[in-house]
């Protein structure tokens, strides 16, 4: 059975130049894509070009994030293919926050805090669609599409102080996360509406882990003054508070607060968390994207909604 990477030692090109041939790519010189026809009919390839029955160029469409740690990346990223396979996009993962180093693509998600708002400009600036899944910066050729992370934590916060919290820590994300930011941002300003902003609040920045979570509640434990409540900016580092509390032998005397709602929950602790629907997040940022591509018009800033759910309270 012939394969790609067969036709491309054949030629000397790259298995990328040859998939983009067979699937005529409008980038790839026309002299290259005849080269490529002529040895793959030479060599018996009968794989299929990737193209609708209608011919239509196959879209390449790249998803940036920063890792696949966390059950949030395994339901998008699944719920993304589906949706874009059948509209003819195929669609590839890339894991880091350089996406200069993204030579072949027709469209790009960045679900990274790390990639930068300049390096977007730079995207958009080429006319390739953007849809931003982690932030609310607004350019020409993007769209945003992202939780409700402001809301969704203001809620937790405000389902923690009806339970009787009046001293709070909130555990976030790393210091360049939008998401995290935004979930702060949420916090604070329940704390305000309830006139509980003090100095004693304690705030730490982790990288969104169980393990990061499990240090922060080492160091809030330390205080001389334990919170009533520690609010964190997503679920794994929450379950990383409920082991360090658990360590302890701390059981329902403090709240903790998550978002996400991805993880199965089973602990004896007082827990709240901000779930999301992901799977709507995914098909809603897939078909802005698809939109995108057909010179449609829509709202440049979509939030999915969370729900709030109690364990224990």
């Amino acid at each position: 059975m012939v394969r790609l990477i067969d036709i491309a030692k054949y030629l000397g090109l790259s298995v990328t130049t040859v998939s983009y041939s067979l699937n005529n790519d409008p980038r790839i010189p026309a002299g290259t894509k005849q080269r490529v026809l002529e040895a793959a009919a030479e060599l018996g390839y009968s794989g299929k070009s990737g193209r609708s029955d209608g011919g239509e160029y196959l879209k390449q469409v790249v998803l940036c994030v920063n890792s696949f740690k966390g059950g949030v990346y395994t339901e998008i990223i699944e719920a993304m293919n589906e949706t874009l396979r059948l509209n003819n996009c195929d669609l590839m993962i890339y894991v880091g926050a350089d996406v200069s180093k993204i030579k072949w693509m027709d469209g790009l998600f960045v679900l990274n805090s790390k990639v930068s708002n300049e390096d977007v400009a730079k995207i958009t600036a080429r006319r390739i669609p953007v849809v931003l899944m982690d932030r609310e910066t607004e350019f020409t050729d993007a769209v945003n599409v992202t939780l409700d992370n402001f809301n969704g934590c203001k809620a937790v916060t405000q389902c923690a102080i009806n339970a009787g919290a009046k001293t709070f820590a909130f555990i976030g994300g790393p210091k360049e996360s939008y998401e995290s930011s935004y979930r702060y941002n949420g916090f604070c300003s329940a704390l305000d509406e309830n006139g509980l902003i003090n100095k004693n609040t304690i705030v730490l920045q982790t990288d969104f882990t169980y393990e990061g979570g499990l240090n922060a509640c080492r160091f809030v434990l330390e205080h001389d003054t334990r919170p009533d409540a520690i609010v964190c900016a997503n679920d794994e580092t929450a379950m990383g508070i409920i082991a360090g509390l658990k360590a302890e032998n701390i059981k329902k005397d403090i709240i903790v607060t998550g978002f996400d709602g991805v993880l199965r929950y089973n602990s004896p602790n007082r827990f709240i968390t901000a779930k999301a629907d992901h799977l709507h997040w995914a098909a809603t940022s897939s078909y802005s994207m698809l939109q995108m591509f057909e010179h449609l018009s829509g709202k440049s800033i979509k939030k999915i909604p969370v729900k709030t759910v109690k364990y224990n309270i």
